[in-house]
């Protein structure tokens, strides 16, 4: 057995002692609506969070900008942000960590999926047990267990929970990249495979809107004086679409349209919504090149107005030296503990994206096993709880100790 588990058995016993307490406070989290929308359910979740991360330390609130969004009439609309529940624990002179999870969850206060339910099979199912409640749980404790062995004195801690990782982290992204900068490494609770496989590198990501305005007319007595808005955006759409595998990996998907009404009219406002996935930052300048021409070229005809909305929101996150670094040594530290790490690639994003912007190192699927993720069957493995809280304080625990070379990107933040 490792020295570090001889040394500290009585913290990782004590950590499994809590498997039931964990349990609890799982579901006690997740029958509490936070879907990305509810501004309310947000603001309260947030609270309980600042009353549970205070026993690491002071918690601190940070307010985040009003998101606007375009609606299905075409108008900008502002959305409150809720705050990031921060804690800041750094250590002068030393290494620091960056652990980050977010609150909010895919399910609106009004849809069905709303609590857990355990299932015989050793899995509980309910909205964010794994994407990600339980894994900021997890999170929660491996802290808790580092500040009792005596051992968070050696290495800097901040902890960054956000709102809004579900939606893009509109409001969040910019101050997860800026404070991602003071760190040396990155640890991001996002849930990982069922079988315990992490994610390597991702994609990148970006969510776009086109508006059309164009000229409402008569279509009988009148259609040529029309400015047909719809029509107008489904050519454009089609350009757009057409970008799809013209370069290595991109992936282009046209997903909502918006605009019209009565027959008898010619529309004169239309709405497209389209997400674009790509695998490297070279290929996130060339999309936003080309989507910048076909909107210039749309917008020159005569009674249109065309604009775009978005942008590439998370630039990829690619396997670098650093990240290969830092995932070898997680996979090292499963085999202390009997836990086989393996990684695949993913073409799905998260916040490890925006560290990476700022060449931060992390892994971020080091929350519990699950899946299902993003439906009314999202799952979590119960006993992976007190499994990926021994886990994640043995990492922490050896950083601490010196047993992890730091090497950091120097990748320059994208603006």
């Amino acid at each position: 057995m490792n020295e570090l588990l001889l040394q500290y058995k009585a913290i990782f016993d004590g950590l499994d002692a809590l498997q039931e307490r964990m349990l609890a406070t799982t579901i006690k989290w997740c029958d509490k609506n936070t879907g990305s929308g509810n501004y309310d359910g947000l603001i309260d979740f947030s609270q309980l969070l600042e009353q549970a991360f205070s026993e690491l330390g002071a918690v601190e609130m940070v307010a985040l900008p009003d998101r606007q969004v375009i609606d299905d009439a075409g108008n900008v609309v502002d959305y409150k942000s809720a705050p990031i529940v921060r804690v800041n624990l750094p250590q002068a002179g030393k290494k620091s960590i960056l652990l980050v999870a977010h609150y909010d969850t895919v399910y609106a206060k009004d849809h069905e999926f709303q609590s857990c339910v355990m299932q015989q099979d050793g899995k509980l199912n309910g909205p964010g047990v794994a994407d990600l409640k339980g894994g900021m749980l997890v999170m929660l404790q491996a802290l808790i267990a580092l500040k009792k062995s005596g051992l968070m004195e050696r290495i800097g801690i901040e902890v960054l929970l956000n709102p809004d990782e579900e939606i893009g982290s509109p409001a969040s992204g910019a101050y997860l990249i800026e404070r991602a900068k003071y760190h040396d490494v990155g640890l991001i609770f996002e849930p990982c495979l069922p079988d315990g496989t992490l994610v390597g590198a991702r994609k990148g990501s970006g969510n776009f809107t086109v508006r059309v305005m164009g000229k409402s007319a008569h279509a009988g007595r009148e259609i040529e004086a029309g400015r047909n808005a719809l029509v107008h955006l489904m050519k454009i759409l089609t350009e757009i679409d057409a970008l799809h595998a013209a370069r290595p990996e991109l992936t282009v998907n046209v997903a909502h349209v918006n605009g019209g009404g009565a027959l008898n009219m010619v529309p004169e406002m239309a709405v497209g919504r389209f997400n674009a996935r790509l695998a490297t930052v070279e290929d996130a300048v060339w999309m936003q090149r080309q989507l910048a021409d076909i909107i210039a070229k749309y917008n020159e005809q005569q009674g249109y107005q065309v604009e775009l909305f978005g942008g590439i929101s998370r630039n990829p996150k690619p396997a670098t030296d650093a990240n290969l670094n830092l995932q070898n040594f997680i996979a090292e530290t499963g085999d202390m503990l009997g836990i086989n790490v393996a990684y695949k690639h993913t073409g799905g994003v998260c916040d490890g994206n925006n560290l990476m912007q700022s060449g931060l190192p992390n892994v971020d699927t080091l929350g519990v096993r699950g899946g299902n993720i993003h439906s009314k069957d999202e799952y979590m493995v119960v006993d992976s709880l007190s499994e990926r809280a021994r886990f994640v304080t043995l990492i922490l625990m050896r950083m601490a100790m010196g047993e992890f070379n730091f090497i950091r990107d120097s990748l320059k933040s994208e603006e």
